[in-house]
């Protein structure tokens, strides 16, 4: 077992001369970083000297939209029924919107004019009959038709109608949620206005709660879990098969230009793995580390992006729990790589049976959504403990939930257990068919190779 640290050194230089590693670990992380700032720099020398205050562009749009009123009440005017205006904001008007301060009348005032229904009179049209709005929208004088139905105010439905397949009647909808505030606010007064106008745009930050097992309450926040489950399970599965693809081409070369068969009249063939695997886990976690660090810069430089996604926390328990099953992991699926690798006589032939380790691997992704909403689940458990989709599954439940102890300790256990059958699986292999060339063994034939 000695030589395993000779083995280890030479995959090691071997892999960094290779022109595809290099790329992707570190040309990748660099062609992102030039693109990012690149963009960065024709942002700052294509921007206005002086940026104009979001309020300020309340009355912008693209799309023209018509409505029908069919409340009782007929709360909603057609826009041209409003007093005049003066929509457009003067100079000192757009210094002032840019000034923040908790209360200002003046401020307030200059937000009722410009935000007056009147503004949109260019942009949304009241038509009387549902009739007459789907005429217009079949003859292409609007993108898309509103219905405010008679119960709008016990039920707040508004039902829209499109003419076919038309991706941007989409960005109406704000248009016309906009114009209905409007509409409902006209008649308060100024000190008040800003506050309430500017809240009804954005209503609420809704934050769900679930009750746990124990009866505590825990908050529950889908999107930060949805991005963590996806992320975590990404670097992982990316990890682990690239660095195992890494070890089966080194077997199949090896194999391919004989030079095994020199190598293991010294080396044992339990040694010339381990120097393989620790070597190979090592390189994936290297371009692990240049690949998520990388896109971890960039996203804490699009703070405005991210906000939308909240404060993400990552705990303690959750990125041991990913380091303990990416090197679990990766000495589960390597080892049956590296027995694919010592069986086939062609990279090709390899990686036909790659399909074999990969497919159940993945399954996971196709509950993503099950593990996001139900970690706890019966499927989520159960495809947790299976050595085959633990390593994915166990770390997606623990990016949103704390996964019981008794679980994880299982879940452990078992992947240790399917650890060392992998790894004492390629060693056989490596050591009754590392020497066989020719064509590669059948199925049937497979036990009589594992015997010896």
């Amino acid at each position: 077992m000695r030589y395993w640290i000779v083995v280890f050194r030479h995959e090691l230089r071997h892999m960094f001369v290779r022109k595809s590693y290099l790329f992707i670990t570190f040309g990748i992380p660099i062609l992102a970083l030039l693109a990012f700032y690149g963009y960065r720099l024709y942002q700052h020398l294509s921007a206005d000297e002086e940026e104009t205050p979001a309020i300020a562009e309340v009355n912008k749009g693209s799309q023209a939209v018509g409505y029908v009123d069919l409340t009782p009440q007929g709360l909603f005017p057609a826009p041209d029924s409003y007093p005049p205006v003066k929509c457009e904001p003067s100079a000192q008007e757009l210094a002032l919107l840019n000034f923040d301060e908790t209360v200002d009348r003046t401020r307030s005032a200059v937000i009722k004019r410009i935000s007056s229904p009147y503004c949109l009179r260019e942009l949304i049209t009241r038509y009387g009959t549902e009739e007459e709005g789907k005429a217009a929208l079949e003859a292409g004088d609007i993108s898309a038709l509103y219905v405010i139905e008679p119960d709008f105010v016990e039920s707040g439905k508004v039902s829209v109608y499109v003419s076919g397949l038309n991706l941007q009647a989409a960005d109406t909808q704000n248009l016309m949620e906009d114009y209905l505030v409007r509409s409902l606010l006209v008649s308060v007064d100024v000190p008040d206005y800003e506050s309430l106008y500017l809240r009804l745009r954005t209503p609420a930050v809704v934050v769900d709660h679930r009750l746990s097992e124990t009866g505590a309450v825990e908050e529950s926040r889908e999107d930060q879990e949805f991005l963590l489950v996806y992320a975590f399970g990404l670097l992982l599965m990316f990890s682990v098969f690239w660095g195992g693809g890494y070890m089966m081409a080194s077997a199949v070369a090896e194999k391919e230009s004989r030079i095994v068969e020199v190598m293991l009249t010294t080396v044992r063939p339990m040694a010339l793995l381990l120097g393989k695997i620790l070597a190979a886990g090592l390189l994936a976690l290297l371009q692990m580390i240049t690949l998520a660090g990388t896109l971890l810069f960039i996203g804490s430089q699009l703070g405005d992006v991210f906000e939308a996604l909240g404060d993400i926390e990552v705990s303690t328990r959750a990125i041991v729990t990913l380091a303990v099953y990416f090197l679990l992991g990766f000495l589960f699926f390597g080892g049956l790589m590296a027995a694919i690798g010592a069986m086939s006589t062609s990279l090709r032939e390899a990686q036909n049976f790659v399909t074999i380790v990969t497919l159940p691997a993945a399954i996971p992704f196709f509950f993503l959504t099950i593990f996001a909403e139900e970690p706890n689940g019966t499927l989520a458990v159960i495809l947790s403990l299976i050595p085959f989709t633990a390593p994915l599954a166990m770390v997606m439940r623990q990016a949103v939930v704390t996964v019981p102890t008794f679980q994880l300790v299982l879940g452990i256990a078992l992947q240790m257990v399917a650890v060392a059958g992998a790894v004492w699986l390629a060693g056989r292999m490596f050591r009754v068919n590392m020497l066989l060339m020719g064509h590669m063994p059948r199925l049937r034939d497979i036990p009589k190779l594992v015997r010896g």
